[in-house]
C-alpha cells in the first residue's frame, strides 16, 4: 500500500487557526482516500494549537472510523508538545462524540 507524506512546515511553524487546520484536513482525506496511508511529517514545526490540532485531525473521526485513522496515519519529526496537543484533541473529539451518541440514544425514551 503506497504512503503519501504531508510535510506540515509547508504550512507554517506555528500553526494555529481552525481555518488552516481545515484546510489541511481536506488534503488529509484526498491523500488517505488516494493512498490508504498518510504519514505526517513535523520536521521544522515549532508549535501547533488546539484548534488547528481539532479541526485538522480530531474531526476526522466524522469522516473515518478511529481504527482505520490509528491504522492508516503515522507521525514523524512530533515534538512531545505537539505530540500532546493532538492527542488531546483525538482525545477530546472522541470523548465528545461518545457523550453525542449516549444523548441521542436518550432522546429516543
Amino acid at each position: 500500500m503506497e504512503k503519501m507524506t504531508i510535510r506540515f512546515k509547508d504550512y507554517g511553524t506555528h500553526l494555529g487557526t481552525r481555518f488552516k487546520g481545515a484546510c489541511v484536513r481536506v488534503q488529509i482525506i484526498e491523500q488517505f482516500n488516494r493512498c490508504g496511508r498518510v504519514e505526517f511529517d513535523f520536521a521544522e514545526v515549532e508549535a501547533v494549537s488546539s484548534s488547528f490540532a481539532d479541526e485538522c485531525f480530531a474531526k476526522l473521526i466524522f469522516t473515518y472510523e478511529w481504527d482505520k485513522i490509528n491504522h492508516g496515519t503515522t507521525f514523524k519529526n512530533t515534538s512531545p508538545y505537539i505530540r500532546t496537543i493532538i492527542n488531546n484533541a483525538y482525545q477530546e473529539r472522541r470523548r465528545t462524540r461518545t457523550h453525542e451518541s449516549v444523548n441521542r440514544s436518550l432522546l429516543v425514551f
